[in-house]
């Protein structure tokens, strides 16, 4: 499957930078998460379109991190910064 950038901007909720500030929420996220990324994607809703920004992100060779927000959805950490990211 070939997804582009536009792609990617489609598949999640929300996005914002991450780092050390969220700290403050440790215990949120299961399993714990690492607070060295830079950009933060929820998906609120659907599994499926997390699987498919890993697999945009693997096809970029960028690395991630995946947990589950307790707010619910899941996270997904990465460096990768779309370039329309709110940040």
């Amino acid at each position: 499957m070939k997804l582009t950038e536009q792609d990617f901007q489609n598949l999640w909720d929300t996005s914002m930078a991450w780092g050390s500030e969220w700290r403050a929420q440790d215990g949120r996220f299961d399993p714990p998460v690492s607070y060295e990324w830079k950009q933060a994607y929820w998906f609120e809703l659907s599994y499926a379109n997390l699987v498919m920004a890993r697999t945009f992100l693997e096809s970029k060779g960028e690395d991630y991190e995946v947990s589950s927000d307790e707010a619910g959805g899941w996270i997904l950490l990465t460096n990768y910064e779309y370039k329309g990211a709110l940040v």
